[in-house]
């Protein structure tokens, strides 16, 4: 699995393009060399000096960047550009086909959205998930179960989930890339900008739910949120738990995807016969 690259907002840091490899330097310590063929994808927060070159020698390689700022509003995506249509193009129209297609695959999404939105419940409170699990649960009821915790936070919910959501969706579109998928042909988000990606965030959201919620757990006693006539934004330090966090979970979560993304081959597989 090859790693991501995380740069953050820091004064005197410049990234520059050094032929098959990106040179990150920076004032009062020693630049650092990094081979492109050893990033996966790429996040960049807040402002930075960043070479034209090295955001080419990303999408070179098939590397996605996301560039957002501190509050967790995503300002930029940058995708491989290819006058090709990606390999399973043509089979993905499949699920637009036809009503019944477009409701088959709706409803696989919700199934999978409530089956990850339970894993939550079990993580934060397995009382609650018990009282779920025998009696079933309908979306408002998961988003009262949520809103319990959040308890009037709001504003420090959006910026936190938007930070986290923006984690997700940089690691599902390069996915979706290596898998040759194209990332705009969605379903419940039909005629979306990466659609098929925001139809999988929807799938995921009860993980999103969860890092956003335990960060906010641990910010209390940190210094991990800073407030300003602006409103609201994460710090550095904050940004790095965030992270460090959601890299923590990088290998389950990729299996998570990995599963979903067999499920989606599947219901190819099946429509087409």
């Amino acid at each position: 699995m090859e790693k991501s690259l995380y740069l953050n907002e820091s004064r005197g840091l410049e990234i520059l393009r050094d032929g098959p490899s990106i040179w990150i330097r920076q004032e009062g310590k020693a630049g650092r060399r990094i081979p492109a063929r050893l990033i996966g994808r790429v996040v960049i927060i807040g402002n930075l000096k960043l070479e034209a070159g090295a955001i080419t020698l990303f999408t070179e390689n098939d590397i996605p960047v996301t560039f957002m700022n501190m509050r967790g509003e995503e300002t930029a995506v940058t995708i491989p550009y290819n006058h090709n249509l990606p390999r399973h193009y043509e089979e993905q129209k499949i699920f637009l086909e036809t009503e019944n297609n477009i409701q088959r695959v709706k409803n696989w999404i919700f199934a999978e959205r409530r089956l990850l939105q339970l894993e939550t419940m079990k993580r934060l409170s397995k009382g609650a998930a018990a009282v779920f699990t025998s009696k079933g649960f309908r979306e408002s009821d998961y988003q009262r179960f949520i809103d319990a915790y959040i308890k009037g936070g709001q504003e420090s919910w959006k910026i936190v989930n938007g930070v986290v959501s923006n984690l997700f969706r940089e690691m599902i579109i390069g996915s979706l890339i290596e898998a040759d998928l194209d990332p705009h042909m969605g379903v419940l988000h039909r005629r979306h900008n990466f659609g098929l990606v925001l139809d999988i965030c929807h799938m995921m959201g009860a993980a999103e739910d969860l890092q956003s919620l335990q960060f906010l757990r641990l910010c209390k006693d940190k210094a991990y949120m800073l407030k300003s006539q602006q409103g609201q934004s994460v710090t550095k330090e904050g940004m790095k738990d965030i992270i460090h966090r959601f890299e923590n979970r990088r290998k389950a979560l990729y299996e998570t995807l990995g599963r979903i993304l067999d499920d989606l081959f599947e219901l190819m597989r099946e429509m087409r016969t």
